[in-house]
């Protein structure tokens, strides 16, 4: 990380962490401690896009299986919170393998859309299934391990805000280990990499797997904040909405998560207050920000410090790569241009 990247992320972790001391407890929760989870979840779906060039839509699937695994074992069969937990995240683990093996075999579109199938198949098992998820009702009567959320807001926004934190590091880490660097070679030129031996779709199923153990620790800060999971927590609409955080915040940047999960919160918190035609008005300033500003909201804000002189190109995000070579539209490059 440059200088400048690491000044503008030590100013976000700042904010972050103030941000309950300025805020009522209704916003703690209803903005701060909801963002966090949303930005977890976000950042599977980031990681996998920056580092992997692999665009999910299945993400919030798996966000959903560590969230019905947890309301299964603590409210189905009483079990504690940690085994819960635990529970939680080897199965959106275990679930995000057994796609990876198949959806890793395609690339671009088409694992778009065998992504967003994958997701689509276990929103109607929650839907029908009535021994495991309850079919449409769901499962009520989760209680998190210290009460409910909104009982404690401050308590459970740092630790929000802790495990946030950590996943954000330990990604950022893990691109630089050799699984990572040989991922991003992957992302960038598959076929040389297969060629000096690399096992491309290893890689692949392994990111994959990553990206579902965060898909899942959201799943778990998502249920303690609901109290309840149902199928509507993954169908379409809300799996199309954690696309959306994660393009508004950038997909170019981890760092996306946090901003778009913020700014979409926000936007959904409060913008029924201004107009009747809410999915419009959320719809066009996705719209906005995509074509104007294809790296998010992120990308913006380097491009305007960058037209007022303030910094030369690659100050902020020369670490990163651009979106189009994340989304795979750029002619490939070699894992030796890093």
């Amino acid at each position: 990380m440059t200088r400048p990247h690491r000044l503008a992320v030590v100013a976000g972790v700042f904010v972050l962490a103030v941000f309950p001391l300025i805020a009522t407890p209704f916003l703690t929760v209803q903005i701060g401690y909801q963002s966090l989870f949303l930005a977890t979840t976000a950042l599977s779906l980031t990681f996998l896009a920056h580092y992997g060039g692999m665009l999910s839509l299945a993400q919030l699937a798996f966000y959903g299986v560590s969230g019905y695994t947890f309301a299964a074992v603590t409210v189905t069969y009483g079990l504690p919170w940690y085994a819960g937990a635990a529970c939680a995240l080897i199965a959106s683990t275990l679930i995000a393998f057994l796609f990876g093996l198949v959806a890793v075999r395609t690339q671009g579109i088409s694992f778009l859309m065998i992504t967003l199938a994958m997701a689509m198949l276990l929103y109607f098992y929650a839907e029908q299934d009535r021994v495991f998820t309850n079919g449409h009702a769901g499962i009520n009567g989760i209680v998190p391990p210290g009460g409910p959320v909104a009982s404690h807001p401050i308590p459970y926004y740092y630790l929000a805000l802790a495990v946030s934190l950590t996943v954000y590091a330990a990604l950022r880490y893990a691109a630089q280990t050799p699984f990572g660097l040989s991922l991003q070679g992957i992302r960038d030129n598959p076929q040389r990499m297969r060629s000096i031996g690399y096992h491309v779709e290893a890689h692949r199923v392994a990111a994959f797997c990553l990206g579902g153990l965060v898909a899942g620790i959201g799943g778990v800060l998502g249920v303690w904040y609901n109290s309840a999971i149902s199928p509507g927590t993954i169908d379409l609409s809300r799996t199309i909405n954690l696309l959306v955080i994660a393009v508004v915040g950038g997909l170019a940047y981890v760092e996306g998560a946090f901003v778009g999960a913020f700014f979409v919160t926000l936007a959904t918190n409060y913008a029924n207050s201004f107009t009747d035609r809410f999915n419009t008005a959320i719809g066009l300033t996705f719209l906005l920000i995509a074509v104007f500003s294809p790296q998010g909201l992120i990308g913006l804000a380097v491009r305007d410090r960058r037209a007022i002189g303030t910094g030369p190109p690659g100050t902020l995000d020369s670490a990163l790569v651009e979106p189009s070579a994340t989304l795979g539209t750029t002619p490939p490059q070699t894992i030796e241009s890093r």
